[in-house]
This record gives C-alpha cells, structure tokens and sequence, in this order.
C-alpha cells in the first residue's frame, strides 16, 4: 500500500511540475505575440504626405483624405507633418478597407485621434472621407475649418490667382482625369481656379501647356 502511494505522489509531483511549466511556456507565448503583434504596427518610414509604411511590410493610405503628390505645393509639408506624428510610433488600425487598386486604407489612430484629422487640421490634404467613416464628422470639421482659414493648401501659396509671371497667363486646370487649359481670351478664364496642390498650373505658352498633356477647353472655341 505504501508502493503505491509513493508512486501516486511521485506522479502527482511530476504532474503538477509539468502543468506549471506548460503554464509558464503559454503566459510567454501570449507575451511573446503581444509584443510582435505590438511591433509590427510600428511605422518604419513615410512614403508620402498620406501613407505610412509599417515594420511587417504593410503600406498603409490613410482612408479618408488626399494629400498632394509629390513635387505638387505642399507636399513636402505634409509629408514632414507626417513623419513628425507617426514615424517610429505605434500606431493602431481602425476601419481597414481595400481599394479597386489593392491598396489597403484604414483610420490610422495615435492617442485616440485619427491622423487624418491633424493633416486636415493643418490644411495639409483634401477630404474624401464618406459618411460610412465613424470619423466623418471629425474629418469633415477639421477639413473645413481649415479651408476657412487658409492655411496650407487653401492658401494663396496653392490657390493663388497671380501667375508667377506676367508673359505666363496660361491656366491648365486638371479635374476627374481631364486636363484642359484656358487662355486669357477664353469665357470661363475667369472663374478656372488654379490648384497647384492638385495637378493645376501656370503656363507660358500653349506648346509648354500641351507638353504636359492639357488640352485646350471647349469653352475657348479652338
């Protein structure tokens, strides 16, 4: 009787190690992908004023809102403002979508707030958030707050009715995939707005305009 006993607390024993030890291997487990979980959402470069790139490979496009290309009027300005808030941060996804092209878009949030908001904010990029995005109404506020303001790209910096010559009168005026350009001489000159933030520029001449692949508008009657 006694054999068996001490072979029944002999097991026990090994059992009871054996359950601690697979214990302690499963908290290090759920430990060890929380931290990767954590870091690959961490940004390791900023590609533009709008997308960030993040430790596990993803490139991610802020849904909701269009900052200008690069080379456009402020676009390096958005993109610093960028790299300022997120790079080397954690950051966390929210509403993640994929678009026809296959680029993946969700709401970036640092501390609660999307990143969106600030770069609109800013007047630092245009916003195309839609009425399915919970943070629409943020976007959609901050957005127009600083149109009203004139700050960044609804500056007169990008929006500037003055040529940056006097012989380069020539709008070239870029909207919904067409590119048109307007002489002084055609009706609508007055009221084509130049946006250099988004495709828009000065010409000098029309041959310098049709290089850049504008075409002249229907309403100038060439």
């Amino acid at each position: 009787m006694r054999v068996y006993e001490e072979y029944y607390r002999r097991v026990k024993k090994k059992l009871t190690l054996w359950l601690s030890i697979a214990f302690i291997l499963a908290i290090f487990g759920n430990i060890l992908f929380a931290v990767n979980n954590w870091q690959r959402n961490i940004v390791v470069s900023v590609p533009d004023g709008d997308s960030l790139q993040l430790k596990d490979g993803r490139r991610i496009r802020l849904l909701g809102i269009d900052a200008p290309e690069r080379g456009r009027c402020m676009a390096e300005e958005a993109r610093g403002k960028l790299v300022s808030l997120a790079l080397g941060r954690h950051v966390r996804l929210k509403n993640t979508v994929t678009d026809s092209y296959g680029r993946m878009l969700a709401n970036v949030i640092v501390k609660d707030w999307p990143l969106q908001r600030t770069l609109l904010a800013a007047g630092l990029a245009r916003n195309r958030s839609s009425v399915s995005n919970p943070y629409n109404q943020v976007l959609k506020d901050a957005g127009e707050a600083a149109k009203a303001a004139k700050l960044g790209i609804w500056s007169d910096t990008c929006r500037g009715q003055t040529p940056v010559s006097e012989d380069c009168m020539i709008k070239g005026n870029a909207r919904a995939g067409e590119k048109y350009y307007y002489l002084p001489s055609c009706s609508q000159y007055d009221q084509v707005l130049v946006d250099r933030a988004f495709g828009d520029s000065w010409f000098c001449t029309e041959a310098e305009a049709k290089k850049a692949g504008f075409k002249i508008a229907e309403s100038c009657g060439k």
